[in-house]
C-alpha cells in the first residue's frame, strides 16, 4: 500500500513562483509542502533579466537584500536592429531611475527555496508528481515519487509551479501549444566583451540574441530562433552569432563558459490558469517569449497572487486568483504581443526604433512600462502610439 499524508498546500516546483507562493502561506501560518523534481541548487534556461520590480516583490516576501548577492544592476537594455537603436532605462513613478538585474539563476532559485523553509514550508527535493488525486472534479493532491519511493499527499489545493513544461498543467489537460513556435538556446560566456552596465538586445532576420551581464562578469547569451532546421544547437548557436555582425564584434571569439542550454517551443499556454482545487502560477500559467524580461517578476507576482487568493478567498480561490491574474498581467501581455508583432515586421521595428531614440520621452514611457513601474496601458495609448509612430 502506498503511504499517505496530508497538508493544506502542496506546491510543485521551487523556483521564484514556487517558492514565493510557498514563503507567502507559509509565512501566513499554512501548512505547505513545496516539492521540486532536482536537487537544489540546478540549472535553469533563462535569460537571467529581470525587470526592476523584482525588488519589490522580494521585499514583500521578506527575503532582504541577501539576495543582491547573487544577481547585478544592470541599467537598461539597448535594443538594436542593424543601425537602428534606443536605449531603455526605467523610472518609477516619481521619476527616480531603478535598475533591472542580471540574476544568477542557480543561486538565485536555491536562495528563495531556502527562504520558503526558512519561512515555515517544509521543502522535498528530488520529488515529482507522478499523477494527481482527484474527488469529482476537484484535485485533492498528487502522488508523489520521492527518493524513499511513491508517497500520496492529500492538500486543500496543489499549486502547479513547475515551468514551461508544467507536468500539473499537463495531467490536469490544459496545456496548450504556444502561438509563436521558437527554439531557444542560453549558455554564459566568461568575459563581458565590453558591455558591462547595460544588456543588448540583437534583432536579426527571423531571430533575435540578447546579452545581459552576469553576477561576478561575463555574459547571459540568449537567443530566440526559427523553429526549423535540424543542425544541431552548437551550430545554430555559431550561426546565429555569426549572422549578426553587432553580436559577433562583442562575443564571436568567447569562449563558452556552460553548456548550451535548450527549449523547444520557448514558450507555453493553457487554457485556463485555475480550477478546483488548483493553481497554476509563473510560467506554468503561460510563458510567451523572453524578449521583454518579465519572467521572473510575474513569476514573484503570481505567487503572491496565488497566496492571497488562497488567504482571502476560501472556497473561491480559483475564480479570485484568475480575476487578480486578469487584472494584473492582461495589459503587459498585451504591450508584449504589440512587441512580437513589431519583431514580426522589421521595417516596422526599425522605424519604431529611430523614432524612440529621437524621442526620449517615448522611449523613457515604453522602458517604465516593460520594466513593471509603470501601468503597461501608458505604453497601449493612442496618444503614446501616436507619438511614436508620427513622422
Amino acid at each position: 500500500m502506498i503511504p499517505s499524508r496530508r497538508c493544506e498546500i502542496l506546491v510543485v516546483g521551487a523556483g521564484p513562483a514556487g517558492s514565493a507562493a510557498a514563503a507567502h502561506l507559509a509565512r501566513a501560518g499554512r501548512d505547505v509542502l513545496l516539492v521540486e523534481a532536482h536537487a537544489l541548487p540546478r540549472p535553469k534556461a533563462c535569460a537571467e533579466y529581470a525587470s526592476p520590480r523584482i525588488a519589490d516583490e522580494l521585499a514583500r516576501l521578506g527575503v532582504g537584500l541577501g539576495w543582491r548577492a547573487v544577481a547585478r544592476p544592470i541599467e537598461g537594455m539597448e535594443v538594436i536592429r542593424g543601425a537602428d537603436r534606443v536605449r531603455i532605462g526605467y523610472r518609477d513613478a516619481t521619476g527616480a531611475a531603478r535598475p533591472a538585474w542580471g540574476v544568477d539563476r542557480l543561486r538565485f532559485d536555491a536562495l528563495l527555496a531556502r527562504h520558503a523553509a526558512a519561512s515555515g514550508a517544509e521543502v522535498a527535493e528530488r520529488t515529482r508528481v507522478i499523477s494527481l488525486l482527484r474527488e469529482g472534479a476537484s484535485v485533492v493532491g498528487a502522488r508523489l515519487q520521492g527518493t524513499d519511493g511513491p508517497l500520496d499527499v492529500r492538500a486543500d489545493r496543489v499549486i502547479g509551479a513547475d515551468g514551461a513544461r508544467s507536468t500539473i498543467a499537463r495531467l490536469l489537460g490544459v496545456s496548450r501549444p504556444p502561438w509563436i513556435r521558437r527554439v531557444g538556446l542560453i549558455t554564459h560566456v566568461g568575459e563581458s566583451g565590453g558591455l558591462d552596465d547595460h544588456g543588448e538586445m540583437h534583432v536579426g532576420d527571423g531571430y533575435y540574441v540578447g546579452l545581459a551581464p552576469l553576477p561576478g562578469g561575463g555574459l547571459n547569451v540568449g537567443m530566440a530562433l526559427p523553429m526549423d532546421g535540424r543542425a544541431p544547437a552548437a551550430e545554430r548557436y555559431r550561426r546565429a552569432i555569426a549572422g549578426i555582425p553587432a553580436v559577433r564584434e562583442r562575443v564571436g571569439g568567447l569562449e563558452r563558459t556552460t553548456p548550451l542550454h535548450g527549449m523547444a517551443p520557448i514558450g507555453h499556454r493553457v487554457s485556463r490558469a485555475a480550477g478546483p482545487g488548483w493553481l497554476l502560477v509563473g510560467d506554468a500559467a503561460g510563458f510567451l517569449d523572453p524578449f521583454t524580461g518579465e519572467g521572473i517578476y510575474r513569476a514573484l507576482r503570481s505567487g503572491r497572487a496565488a497566496a492571497d487568493a488562497i488567504l482571502e478567498a476560501g472556497a473561491d480561490a480559483p475564480a479570485r486568483y484568475a480575476r487578480d491574474r486578469q487584472r494584473i498581467f492582461a495589459a503587459k501581455s498585451a504591450l508584449t504581443w504589440v512587441i512580437q508583432a513589431m519583431l514580426a515586421a522589421p521595417p516596422v521595428l526599425g522605424y519604431a526604433l529611430r523614432h524612440l531614440q529621437a524621442r526620449p520621452e517615448a522611449a523613457g514611457t515604453l522602458g517604465s512600462a516593460l520594466g513593471d513601474l509603470r501601468p503597461a496601458t501608458d505604453a497601449l495609448s493612442p496618444g503614446f502610439v501616436a507619438s511614436v509612430l508620427r513622422p
